[in-house]
Protein backbone atom coordinates (compact mmCIF):
# COMPACT_ATOMS: atom_id res chain seq x y z
CA UNK A 1 0.00 0.00 0.00
CA UNK A 2 2.85 2.43 0.72
CA UNK A 3 4.88 1.42 -2.33
CA UNK A 4 7.87 0.33 -0.23
CA UNK A 5 10.04 -2.34 -1.86
CA UNK A 6 11.64 -5.29 -0.13
CA UNK A 7 15.07 -3.96 -1.19
CA UNK A 8 14.49 -0.77 0.81
CA UNK A 9 13.40 -2.78 3.88
CA UNK A 10 16.38 -5.12 3.50
CA UNK A 11 18.85 -2.22 3.20
CA UNK A 12 17.48 -0.56 6.36
CA UNK A 13 16.90 -3.62 8.60
CA UNK A 14 19.88 -5.64 7.27
CA UNK A 15 17.51 -8.64 6.82
CA UNK A 16 18.06 -10.53 3.59
CA UNK A 17 15.44 -10.23 0.86
CA UNK A 18 14.97 -14.01 0.91
CA UNK A 19 13.94 -13.97 4.58
CA UNK A 20 11.61 -11.01 4.00
CA UNK A 21 9.91 -12.87 1.13
CA UNK A 22 9.50 -15.95 3.38
CA UNK A 23 8.03 -13.76 6.12
CA UNK A 24 5.46 -12.17 3.80
CA UNK A 25 4.51 -15.59 2.35
CA UNK A 26 4.25 -16.99 5.92
CA UNK A 27 6.83 -19.59 4.91
CA UNK A 28 8.23 -19.81 8.43
CA UNK A 29 10.01 -23.07 7.63
CA UNK A 30 12.62 -21.09 5.62
CA UNK A 31 13.39 -18.71 8.51
CA UNK A 32 16.12 -19.36 11.09
CA UNK A 33 13.47 -19.94 13.76
CA UNK A 34 13.14 -19.06 17.41
CA UNK A 35 13.92 -15.58 18.57
CA UNK A 36 15.34 -14.62 15.16
CA UNK A 37 11.94 -14.94 13.52
CA UNK A 38 10.37 -12.64 16.12
CA UNK A 39 13.25 -10.22 15.67
CA UNK A 40 12.61 -10.15 11.91
CA UNK A 41 8.91 -9.45 12.50
CA UNK A 42 9.68 -6.65 15.00
CA UNK A 43 12.24 -4.98 12.69
CA UNK A 44 9.88 -5.32 9.72
CA UNK A 45 7.00 -3.70 11.67
CA UNK A 46 9.27 -0.92 13.05
CA UNK A 47 10.37 0.09 9.56
CA UNK A 48 6.77 0.29 8.27
CA UNK A 49 5.46 2.05 11.39
CA UNK A 50 3.25 -0.86 12.50
CA UNK A 51 2.69 -1.77 16.15
CA UNK A 52 5.64 -4.05 16.90
CA UNK A 53 4.07 -5.93 19.81
CA UNK A 54 0.86 -6.59 17.86
CA UNK A 55 2.86 -7.82 14.83
CA UNK A 56 4.85 -10.24 17.03
CA UNK A 57 1.63 -11.44 18.70
CA UNK A 58 0.07 -12.07 15.28
CA UNK A 59 3.18 -13.99 14.19
CA UNK A 60 3.10 -16.14 17.37
CA UNK A 61 -0.59 -16.88 16.81
CA UNK A 62 -0.04 -17.94 13.21
CA UNK A 63 3.22 -19.82 13.82
CA UNK A 64 1.83 -21.30 17.06
CA UNK A 65 4.95 -20.35 19.07
CA UNK A 66 4.96 -19.39 22.74
CA UNK A 67 5.89 -15.77 23.35
CA UNK A 68 9.28 -15.44 25.11
CA UNK A 69 9.67 -13.83 28.54
CA UNK A 70 11.49 -10.89 26.98
CA UNK A 71 10.68 -10.42 23.35
CA UNK A 72 13.78 -8.56 22.15
CA UNK A 73 15.62 -9.04 18.90
CA UNK A 74 19.22 -9.99 19.84
CA UNK A 75 20.70 -8.03 16.92
CA UNK A 76 19.22 -4.64 17.93
CA UNK A 77 21.78 -1.87 18.31
CA UNK A 78 21.89 -0.50 21.82
CA UNK A 79 21.94 3.25 22.23
CA UNK A 80 24.27 2.94 25.22
CA UNK A 81 27.31 0.61 25.07
CA UNK A 82 27.21 -2.60 27.06
CA UNK A 83 30.00 -2.27 29.58
CA UNK A 84 30.15 -6.03 29.97
CA UNK A 85 31.00 -6.34 26.25
CA UNK A 86 33.48 -3.43 26.49
CA UNK A 87 35.48 -4.01 29.69
CA UNK A 88 37.68 -1.23 31.01
CA UNK A 89 41.11 -1.19 29.50
CA UNK A 90 44.11 -2.15 31.63
CA UNK A 91 46.37 0.60 33.00
CA UNK A 92 49.44 -1.56 32.55
CA UNK A 93 50.65 0.12 29.29
CA UNK A 94 50.40 3.57 30.91
CA UNK A 95 52.35 2.40 33.97
CA UNK A 96 55.06 0.90 31.74
CA UNK A 97 55.34 4.12 29.72
CA UNK A 98 55.71 6.29 32.84
CA UNK A 99 58.31 3.88 34.26
CA UNK A 100 60.31 4.02 31.02
CA UNK A 101 60.21 7.83 31.00
CA UNK A 102 61.44 8.01 34.61
CA UNK A 103 64.27 5.59 33.76
CA UNK A 104 65.35 7.74 30.83
CA UNK A 105 65.39 10.89 32.99
CA UNK A 106 67.45 9.17 35.71
CA UNK A 107 69.95 7.86 33.14
CA UNK A 108 70.34 11.32 31.59
CA UNK A 109 70.90 12.87 35.02
CA UNK A 110 73.65 10.33 35.84
CA UNK A 111 75.33 10.91 32.47
CA UNK A 112 75.21 14.71 32.87
CA UNK A 113 76.77 14.54 36.35
CA UNK A 114 79.57 12.32 35.01
CA UNK A 115 80.34 14.79 32.20
CA UNK A 116 80.38 17.67 34.67
CA UNK A 117 82.81 15.79 36.96
CA UNK A 118 85.13 15.03 34.00
CA UNK A 119 85.12 18.71 33.01
CA UNK A 120 86.03 19.78 36.57
CA UNK A 121 88.92 17.27 36.66
CA UNK A 122 90.30 18.53 33.35
CA UNK A 123 90.19 22.14 34.54
CA UNK A 124 91.99 21.20 37.78
CA UNK A 125 94.67 19.31 35.83
CA UNK A 126 95.41 22.34 33.65
CA UNK A 127 95.60 24.86 36.52
CA UNK A 128 99.32 24.24 37.55
CA UNK A 129 100.49 25.46 34.13
CA UNK A 130 99.98 29.07 35.26
CA UNK A 131 102.93 29.20 37.72
CA UNK A 132 105.22 27.74 35.04
CA UNK A 133 104.22 30.48 32.66
CA UNK A 134 104.85 33.08 35.39
CA UNK A 135 108.34 31.61 36.03
CA UNK A 136 109.15 31.81 32.31
CA UNK A 137 108.03 35.46 32.24
CA UNK A 138 110.20 36.27 35.30
CA UNK A 139 113.23 34.64 33.64
CA UNK A 140 112.65 36.63 30.47
CA UNK A 141 112.49 39.89 32.45
CA UNK A 142 115.67 38.99 34.33
CA UNK A 143 117.48 38.19 31.08
CA UNK A 144 116.36 41.53 29.63
CA UNK A 145 117.67 43.43 32.67
CA UNK A 146 121.04 41.67 32.47
CA UNK A 147 121.29 42.53 28.78
CA UNK A 148 120.51 46.17 29.50
CA UNK A 149 123.17 46.30 32.24
CA UNK A 150 125.91 44.89 29.96
CA UNK A 151 128.66 47.46 28.97
CA UNK A 152 128.42 49.22 25.64
CA UNK A 153 130.63 47.89 22.82
CA UNK A 154 134.15 49.32 22.70
CA UNK A 155 135.48 51.58 20.03
CA UNK A 156 137.47 48.71 18.57
CA UNK A 157 134.36 46.89 17.65
CA UNK A 158 132.65 49.97 16.23
CA UNK A 159 134.50 49.96 12.87
CA UNK A 160 133.27 46.45 12.24
CA UNK A 161 129.68 47.58 12.38
CA UNK A 162 130.47 50.75 10.48
CA UNK A 163 132.29 48.87 7.75
CA UNK A 164 129.04 47.30 6.55
CA UNK A 165 127.64 49.37 3.65
CA UNK A 166 124.29 51.02 4.27
CA UNK A 167 121.48 49.92 1.94
CA UNK A 168 120.74 52.28 -0.91
CA UNK A 169 117.55 54.29 -0.40
CA UNK A 170 114.64 53.23 -2.59
CA UNK A 171 113.48 56.04 -4.81
CA UNK A 172 109.71 56.09 -5.33
CA UNK A 173 108.57 55.84 -8.93
CA UNK A 174 106.27 58.71 -9.80
CA UNK A 175 104.38 58.58 -13.03
CA UNK A 176 104.75 61.74 -15.04
CA UNK A 177 101.67 63.92 -15.10
CA UNK A 178 100.75 65.11 -18.51
CA UNK A 179 100.34 68.87 -18.51
CA UNK A 180 97.74 70.43 -20.72
CA UNK A 181 98.96 73.14 -22.99
CA UNK A 182 97.07 76.47 -23.17
CA UNK A 183 95.84 75.45 -26.61
CA UNK A 184 94.30 72.24 -25.23
CA UNK A 185 92.63 74.13 -22.36
CA UNK A 186 91.24 76.69 -24.78
CA UNK A 187 89.93 73.92 -27.06
CA UNK A 188 88.24 72.20 -24.10
CA UNK A 189 86.57 75.46 -23.04
CA UNK A 190 85.45 76.05 -26.60
CA UNK A 191 84.02 72.55 -26.84
CA UNK A 192 82.15 73.00 -23.55
CA UNK A 193 80.85 76.36 -24.77
CA UNK A 194 79.60 74.70 -27.95
CA UNK A 195 77.56 72.24 -25.87
CA UNK A 196 75.98 75.08 -23.84
CA UNK A 197 73.08 77.07 -25.31
CA UNK A 198 70.74 79.73 -24.00
CA UNK A 199 67.37 81.29 -24.66
CA UNK A 200 66.07 84.77 -23.86
CA UNK A 201 62.38 85.24 -22.97
CA UNK A 202 61.02 88.80 -23.23
CA UNK A 203 57.46 89.74 -22.21
CA UNK A 204 55.58 92.22 -24.37
CA UNK A 205 52.78 91.96 -21.80
CA UNK A 206 52.26 90.05 -18.56
CA UNK A 207 52.55 86.29 -19.21
CA UNK A 208 52.77 83.25 -16.98
CA UNK A 209 55.84 81.07 -17.69
CA UNK A 210 57.49 77.91 -16.36
CA UNK A 211 61.09 77.08 -17.37
CA UNK A 212 62.88 73.77 -16.68
CA UNK A 213 66.60 73.59 -17.55
CA UNK A 214 68.33 70.19 -17.48
CA UNK A 215 65.59 68.78 -15.26
CA UNK A 216 65.63 71.70 -12.77
CA UNK A 217 62.92 74.36 -12.49
CA UNK A 218 64.65 77.74 -12.85
CA UNK A 219 61.64 80.00 -13.30
CA UNK A 220 57.91 79.80 -12.58
CA UNK A 221 55.39 82.61 -12.31
CA UNK A 222 54.26 85.76 -14.10
CA UNK A 223 56.85 87.55 -16.21
CA UNK A 224 55.91 91.25 -16.15
CA UNK A 225 55.62 93.48 -19.20
CA UNK A 226 58.99 94.55 -20.70
CA UNK A 227 60.81 92.07 -18.42
CA UNK A 228 63.09 89.38 -19.80
CA UNK A 229 64.65 86.13 -18.58
CA UNK A 230 67.79 84.40 -19.91
CA UNK A 231 68.20 80.65 -19.27
CA UNK A 232 71.31 78.53 -20.04
CA UNK A 233 71.48 74.74 -20.29
CA UNK A 234 73.61 71.92 -21.61
CA UNK A 235 71.01 69.32 -22.54
CA UNK A 236 67.44 70.60 -22.62
CA UNK A 237 65.18 73.56 -21.84
CA UNK A 238 61.39 73.26 -21.60
CA UNK A 239 59.35 76.50 -21.73
CA UNK A 240 55.66 76.56 -20.86
CA UNK A 241 53.50 79.68 -21.11
CA UNK A 242 49.86 80.61 -20.80
CA UNK A 243 50.14 83.64 -23.13
CA UNK A 244 52.21 82.69 -26.17
CA UNK A 245 51.28 85.90 -28.01
CA UNK A 246 52.74 88.07 -25.23
CA UNK A 247 56.27 86.59 -25.43
CA UNK A 248 59.30 87.01 -27.69
CA UNK A 249 61.81 84.15 -27.55
CA UNK A 250 65.32 83.99 -29.03
CA UNK A 251 67.65 80.97 -29.22
CA UNK A 252 71.39 81.74 -28.88
CA UNK A 253 70.61 85.34 -29.85
CA UNK A 254 68.48 84.38 -32.88
CA UNK A 255 64.82 85.52 -32.64
CA UNK A 256 62.27 82.78 -33.23
CA UNK A 257 59.44 85.05 -34.27
CA UNK A 258 55.85 84.65 -33.04
CA UNK A 259 55.36 81.46 -30.99
CA UNK A 260 51.57 81.68 -30.70
CA UNK A 261 48.55 83.89 -30.27
CA UNK A 262 47.39 85.86 -27.25
CA UNK A 263 46.24 83.77 -24.25
CA UNK A 264 47.34 80.59 -26.05
CA UNK A 265 48.99 77.87 -23.97
CA UNK A 266 52.21 76.58 -25.56
CA UNK A 267 55.06 74.25 -24.57
CA UNK A 268 58.42 74.68 -26.35
CA UNK A 269 61.52 72.48 -26.02
CA UNK A 270 65.10 73.47 -26.88
CA UNK A 271 68.23 71.30 -27.24
CA UNK A 272 71.83 72.02 -28.33
CA UNK A 273 70.63 71.28 -31.87
CA UNK A 274 68.03 74.04 -31.70
CA UNK A 275 64.29 74.35 -31.05
CA UNK A 276 62.52 71.00 -31.17
CA UNK A 277 59.54 70.92 -33.51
Amino acid sequence: MRGVTLDEISESTKISRRHLESLEKEDFESLPGGVFNKGFVRAYARFLGINEDQAVADYVAVAQEAPPAEDQFPLDIHEEPNRELNPRRSNLPLVLAVTALVGVLIGYSIWFRGRKAEHSDSVSANTPAAPAASTSSARAVEHHEQKAAAPAPTAASAPTAASAPAPAPVQPVVAPVAKKSPEDAQAARKKAAERTFFIVIKAKEDAWISVIADGKTVAQGVLGQDKQKMVKAGRQIILKTGNAGGLEVSYNGRPLGPIGSESETRTLMFTPAGPAQ
